[in-house]
């Protein structure tokens, strides 16, 4: 009995079935990822609880950027401000979310993909050996795992054959069906699971980066954009989880509502990874401004010092500076990099300190004076 597939019939039921019911199941995965596609209001909500908490029970006080004098009297704006600034914020970009993702994608199933990767392969290796006249052999110390001097072909897999009849041109036979080898099938698997996504979240990444510098630096430089719009977000000096959201409308729609998922789309994400690499984005930028420098962040893989690198760019001194939200490739590029450990910058740091906390200590002196003495009486004569 044969395990091929007869290329007048097309596919079995039962290939057809592993393909596309597949297919059927991840469209009904879509349909509720559309809904959080793009949508960071749970990594907001969760990370900025989180810190929100270590704030309040005054927790991790030696990993804290700045003082309690500085949170008091720096900011512009309430945290109460800006927590109901940064809901609203969110509930606008679900609602683009869920108005501009896709939620009509089919994807294919992983079976299917794979094999695709491994006819890509197979078609890679026939035309290397054409060219060159080379055989592939695959040996570890002497012994010959693998020799291969033509494209096999067998009666064994199905799926591979399903390929063959569909696209018609892998190789000339007639009713025979293609069976891939275990070390096609095995670097398929490995590009398909692993070097294709990974290729794809590093363009992302690039984009994105991009994108957000020079529009970024933008908002700083024309100073119509700072005054109107940009100016917002930088109403708070010293930066905690919430404030990573508080920006202007303005600013929100076409950057994060519209810019963003352009470059997730340029970079060919599907709903799945856009809604992964969308909260992997929003935790680092709710933890770049948490104001707590802890060991091992996980950020500071592709940014060393990512917390402190954007604490400084909050600065009434350091707005010119540290523009990247991802690496600061461009901002050394462009040289508007400025180490927080400099020791310019660390100074500037201390006078700011010092200056607040003498501010602060006149305030509770001049209180203290004002208030009555225990057990004087406030009345006034009759």
């Amino acid at each position: 009995m044969r395990t091929g597939v007869n290329s007048e019939r097309g596919p079995g039921p039962q290939l057809a079935g592993l393909v596309w019911n597949s297919t059927r199941n991840m469209q009904a995965a879509n349909a509720l990822l559309v809904h959080i596609y793009k949508r960071k209001d749970p990594m907001l909500l969760g990370v900025g609880f989180v810190f929100h908490y270590i704030d309040t029970r005054g927790l991790f006080a030696k990993y804290k950027l700045h003082t309690s004098a500085e949170d008091l009297t720096r900011n512009r704006a309430s945290r109460k401000d800006v927590i109901k600034f940064a809901l609203i914020q969110q509930a606008a970009q679900c609602l683009l979310g869920y108005l501009m993702a896709d939620d009509t994608e089919q994807l294919p199933s992983p079976q299917y993909a794979i094999a695709v990767w491994a006819q890509r392969l197979r078609y890679l290796e026939t035309w290397f050996m054409q060219i060159t006249g080379f055989h592939t052999t695959w040996t570890v110390y002497g012994l010959k795992l693998f020799e291969q001097t033509a494209p096999v072909v067998s009666q064994q897999d199905p799926l591979a054959g399903f390929l063959k009849n569909t696209s018609g041109t892998l190789l000339s036979a007639t009713d025979t069906t293609i069976s891939f080898t275990p070390r096609e099938m095995l670097l398929a698997k490995a590009i398909y699971w692993i070097l294709f996504p990974l290729g794809q979240y590093l363009l992302t990444m690039v984009l994105v980066d991009t994108f957000q510098y020079f529009t970024h630096r933008a908002f700083h430089v024309n100073n119509w954009l700072y005054k109107h719009i940009h100016s917002m977000h930088h109403d708070i000096y010293v930066p905690f989880a919430y404030g990573a959201f508080y920006n202007h409308p303005l600013e929100t729609i076409p950057i994060d509502g519209i810019g963003f998922p352009f470059c997730l789309s340029l970079a060919g994400l599907d709903n799945r990874q856009a809604a992964f690499f969308g909260a992997i984005w929003t935790f680092k930028t709710v933890v770049d401004h948490c104001g707590y420098d802890f060991p091992y962040n996980p950020c500071n893989i592709v940014c060393p010092n990512s917390v402190l690198f954007h604490d400084l760019h909050h600065q009434t001194w350091g707005m010119k500076y540290n523009f990247s939200v991802y690496g600061a490739f461009w901002d050394w590029a462009m040289g508007t990099r400025w180490s927080p450990h400099d020791s310019k910058a660390q100074a500037k740091y201390q006078k700011g300190r010092a200056t607040t906390e003498m501010v602060a200590a006149k305030a509770r002196s001049k209180t203290q004076t004002t208030e009555p003495a225990i057990g004087e009486s406030t009345a006034t004569s009759l």
